[in-house]
């Protein structure tokens, strides 16, 4: 019998029936870049191009896309979503764009393709809304981050993701600022507003790790559970190893929440 589930025992392509799965709940986040020039991202970000908004318009395109992902990729199941949802930020200190979208449901199979699907037509609709000033953008790294529910549980991305420990339950609101220390022994630990303040979780990995790395030294888009954050710039003052987050996207913070750096 092969692995692949969408061949079937004569090796043909063939859909799959999930007909006596159970219906639990499912949960996909994906994301990826768009790199371009300077300017562009400048021209982009002062609403200066001619056909308009250009985040506006790419948000409302990868949620649609999402929603008919099942008509773009043959085998893919037609999915009744519950939610889903598109973010664009643009990183200035690498002229590039990430974008991460989100969808959800309670239904017998995955959404992962609706999430990718969803980065992938967002992603497309700037270069296509942008083209006339800049044919080099290049969209690159769209991959799943997150997904869970079904069979085969939770699934997150370990090359650029951990799981938190020792979560508390929080709610992280727009604007909110969260103070995030490395320690010692290789932790990272963040708090709500300063160093001091409420403890929201840690996360756990060796020395050298790259993916604090990239927290500690760069721009960077910081997931914490369901919220997105982006890291500020450093002051001369700061503590050593430590740094501040501010809220863009707002959302929970739970057990099982994800860290994750896109950049």
């Amino acid at each position: 019998m092969s692995l692949l589930s969408h061949l079937d025992t004569r090796g043909q392509a063939a859909m799959v029936d999930v007909g006596d799965k159970p219906v639990t709940r499912r949960y996909a986040r994906a994301w990826g870049r768009l790199l371009m020039a300077p300017e562009t991202l400048a021209l982009i970000t002062a609403q200066g191009f001619a056909k308009g908004d250009v985040f506006g318009a790419a948000r409302l395109a990868g949620i649609m896309a999402a929603k008919r992902t099942g008509e773009l990729i043959p085998l893919c199941h037609p999915l009744p979503l519950s939610w889903a949802g598109v973010e664009l930020i643009p990183l200035f200190s690498q002229s590039a764009i990430i974008i991460v979208a989100e969808a959800s449901l309670a239904g017998q199979t995955g959404i992962e393709m609706e999430a990718l699907t969803a980065v992938t037509i967002a992603g497309l609709t700037v270069y296509d809304m942008c083209k006339a000033v800049d044919k080099s953008m290049s969209l690159s790294e769209v991959s799943l981050l997150e997904k869970k529910g079904g069979r085969s549980g939770h699934y997150f991305a370990e090359d650029r993701s951990r799981l938190m420990r020792e979560v508390t339950e929080t709610e992280l609101e727009p604007e909110n600022l969260v103070f995030w220390q490395s320690l010692a022994n290789g932790e990272i630990e963040f708090r709500l507003h300063e160093n001091g303040g409420p403890f929201l979780g840690k996360v756990v990995s060796g020395r050298g790790d790259l993916l604090i790395g990239a927290v500690l030294n760069g721009d960077a888009v910081v997931v914490l559970g369901e919220a997105l954050l982006r890291s500020q710039p450093s002051s001369k003052d700061k503590i050593p190893g430590s740094g501040f987050l501010q809220v863009l996207k707002p959302g929970s913070l739970e057990g099982n929440a994800l860290f994750a750096v896109l950049n």
